[in-house]
């Protein structure tokens, strides 16, 4: 497994002037690689080089509803030019998760957009929260998107956090996932969850001698902290998450 951060964890130093810096910071703590949450005004190819420049591996770039109703297939191809190998959906309204009056409409639109993804070397995944753990049915609404939409078009970026937080055993939805989860999120909270308070990974109440083993199948492992902690700035969140996994998964 590769180690990621989703640079979202430190977009409060992400302004033009400030990429560089935090980019060879991010390098400095161990990552291989990082996770973008957009393009950051630039062109794929403009990100990938200063990515790479850095020493990191440009290897997944978030997408939104958004571009999955635009269907910019100009965009698709210059982001497989640029070497993206993941489009992770970071999450999707109410209207459009199970039970709502547009889920069958959604589940259709991320069909036609994993296929044309997947005809250029590039993989759709779906990036849960909490609130995709709500019940539908006798499973989750995340089980109901996943069912709907064949895993050669619909990848998962689990994240582990957010399983906690909506009440499932962690560990126990990787591994029941794993094959369809080339990307994993590991995010550590407090006792009632996420939305009381994110943590560095290892500092927070999540098993991870139980969810690393769990994980061994991905390709990638990406820290990801919302909120820093604990009057932590967020790069210090980040190396202490970098420092604990770079001793577990050694």
């Amino acid at each position: 497994m590769k180690l990621a951060l989703q640079i979202y964890s430190l977009r409060q130093a992400l302004a033009p002037e400030q990429i560089a810096d935090t980019l060879a910071k991010t390098k400095a703590m161990g990552y291989d690689g990082v996770e973008w949450f957009g393009l950051m005004g630039m062109t794929p190819a403009a990100l990938a080089e200063i990515t790479r420049n850095a020493g990191l591996e440009f290897f997944s770039v978030h997408i939104s509803i958004a571009d999955i109703l635009a269907a910019d297939m100009t965009l698709l191809d210059e982001m497989a030019a640029a070497g993206v190998k993941y489009l992770p959906i970071g999450w999707l309204p109410e209207d459009r998760l199970a039970g709502g009056s547009h889920f069958a409409e959604t589940c259709q639109l991320i069909r036609t957009y994993g296929a044309e993804a997947a005809r250029r070397g590039m993989t759709v995944l779906y990036h849960n929260h909490d609130f995709d753990l709500a019940k539908y049915g006798d499973a989750t609404r995340l089980d109901a998107l996943y069912d709907a939409v064949p895993a050669d078009l619909l990848g998962a970026e689990l994240d582990t956090c957010w399983l906690y937080s909506g009440g499932v055993d962690a560990a126990a939805y990787v591994t029941k996932y794993a094959h369809r989860a080339p990307v994993i999120h590991l995010k550590d909270c407090v006792a009632g969850g996420g939305r009381a308070g994110f943590m560095p990974v290892g500092h927070g109440v999540l098993d991870w001698d139980k969810i690393l083993p769990c994980c061994e199948g991905a390709e990638w492992v990406c820290v990801e902290q919302d909120e820093p902690s604990g009057g932590l700035d967020p790069f210090r969140c980040a190396e202490l998450s970098a420092a604990f996994l770079r001793e577990k998964l050694s």
